[in-house]
């Protein structure tokens, strides 16, 4: 799961007319921290506007490991796509803390569009958005900086719900080298921005291990650009 990079702003104009034509369709929920909204291959599911909170996007990859996509945040709405295209949910949904949500099921939103034409298209819109946005996503990861790289690696491996406490402690999965390889960086590159790290007293190696002790969480953070809502 590479965690920088991942939050996700949708396009306000689009995303707030959508919940204009849609609000009055839309019911409060509150989703506790940990609730699933839907599964990777559900058909059924909803259409989820966020007042307040975070809902992460991820997949589960064949290794049994966690791939973040997205983490959406407040005034986003999502989770239509399959009623557009009629294919299953591409990835879960879950809520990362307590989330305040306007929400509506899959068989009202049918209704809606049915009724309203402009709807489907004001989605549609709103889709296409997000995808463009994707592919700048693509464009930033893939042009970032090595230090940056690291962190955001690093940064990927706590633990789901650390907060700001203290202790944390990361594990790489794999020895360095191979690590580093995985970033597409070489294993100089990533032994160097790991010193830096630690001279800035970001991280602390620990003796002996592919185990750090993370010395200060919000400067990881911001090394890695992750951007809180």
């Amino acid at each position: 799961m590479m965690s920088s990079d991942l939050l996700h702003y949708a396009s306000y104009d689009i995303a707030q007319e959508a919940k204009r034509l849609l609000e009055p369709y839309l019911m409060p929920r509150t989703l506790k921290a940990g609730t699933l909204l839907w599964r990777e291959g559900d058909t059924d599911g909803m259409l989820v506007s966020i007042v307040s909170g975070k809902v992460k996007i991820f997949r589960i990859l064949p290794d049994g490991k966690e791939i973040t996509l997205y983490i959406f945040g407040d005034g986003v709405v999502f989770g239509f796509m399959p009623f557009l295209d009629g294919a299953p949910y591409p990835a879960n949904a879950q809520a990362v803390v307590d989330t305040d949500v306007l929400a509506m099921p899959r068989s009202s939103l049918l209704q809606v569009i049915k009724k309203n034409p402009d709807v489907a298209l004001i989605l549609i819109q709103h889709l296409s958005k997000r995808l463009r946005e994707a592919f700048d996503q693509i464009e930033r990861r893939s042009s970032r900086g090595t230090l940056t790289k690291v962190a955001s690696a690093l940064l990927s491996l706590l633990p789901e719900g650390h907060g700001q406490r203290a202790g944390l402690i990361i594990t790489l999965p794999l020895p360095s080298r191979d690590f580093a390889s995985l970033l597409g960086i070489t294993p100089e590159s990533f032994s160097r921005s790991i010193t830096k790290l630690a001279e800035e007293g970001t991280i602390e190696r620990m003796p002996g291990t592919n185990r750090f002790h993370v010395q200060d969480i919000k400067r990881l953070e911001d090394v890695a650009n992750l951007i809180v809502l």
